[in-house]
């Protein structure tokens, strides 16, 4: 289904779907919440954190979700069920949430509608400075900002490569120690660690050249940041090179197929250390 249609820097008019138009509107109403502050903060599992305005954003979400989509919604903080056959919503309030509860304005709030089997829409809000970030299988990507839409697009220029979400313990957490310090050693890249949907996001703007997840930080967390990567001219596999689906265990995505295949190798060689 159509919806308005948003005028493009050079003129061109892009046609977005109702429901991504509504999840626009919702992504910014969630950033203005999420720019009053955390509330309380509370231990959650390990180090991770989850605070009241994680919480807040997510029933926000859930409500106006069902309100202006009329689409289930299946959360980070909340949960809920994945339906059968039927098209629904996957929200993580505040991806970042330590960085969030540590004053550092480096989180999203990310959005991205599943329909058959397949992420079809994704929006996400950058809290580091309002943008708004919107993909649309097969369609494209754009930074929107007010009426006006400007098309994503992937760039190697940058040299920086993020790698994050790591493996617990054990061997798996070894193999990605050996990954990020053969990518030191190559003196070939600028290494940083966002969080998870930033760090795709960032990659689709051309900020990036790369992201590597070393365990899955599931589809809730990474399901909208793939479809803006891929959207926007990226490469996306998991670590053995197959495409990435919503169960995906490993990321590995690269601006270009050359920065992609290089990835790739370091990835592989770090796991045969």
């Amino acid at each position: 289904m159509s919806g308005t249609r948003l005028g493009d820097k050079d003129g061109v008019m892009t046609d977005l779907r109702s429901e991504t138009l509504a999840a626009i509107s919702l992504v910014r109403d969630a950033l203005e919440l999420a720019a009053r502050g955390t509330g309380g903060v509370h231990a959650k599992l390990g180090r991770d954190v989850v605070t009241d305005t994680d919480v807040a954003v997510e029933d926000q979400l859930r409500r106006a979700i069902a309100r202006d989509i009329a689409m289930p919604v299946v959360g980070e903080e909340r949960g809920g069920e994945v339906p059968v056959d039927a098209s629904y919503w996957l929200v993580d309030p505040i991806c970042g949430t330590r960085n969030f509860a540590s004053g550092i304005p480096l989180y999203a709030v990310n959005t991205a509608m599943v329909e058959a089997g397949r992420v079809a829409v994704s929006v996400v809000g950058d809290g580091s400075n309002g943008d708004v970030l919107v993909a649309e299988l097969g369609k494209g990507a754009w930074r929107v900002r007010g009426g006006d839409a400007e098309p994503l697009s992937t760039s190697r220029s940058s040299m920086v490569v993020d790698f994050g979400a790591w493996p617990a313990a054990g061997p798996a957490r070894d193999a990605a120690a050996h990954t990020v310090a053969a990518a030191i050693r190559a003196d070939r890249w600028d290494i940083r660690s966002f969080a998870t949907t930033l760090g795709l996001a960032y990659v689709a703007a051309g900020r990036l050249a790369g992201y590597v997840s070393f365990k899955s930080p599931g589809a809730v967390h990474s399901a909208a940041g793939l479809l803006l990567v891929t959207e926007a001219g990226g490469h996306v596999t998991d670590a053995a090179g197959m495409p990435w689906t919503l169960d995906t265990r490993t990321l590995v995505c690269g601006a270009d197929p050359a920065v992609h295949r290089e990835l790739l190798a370091l990835v592989a060689g770090g796991a045969q250390r």
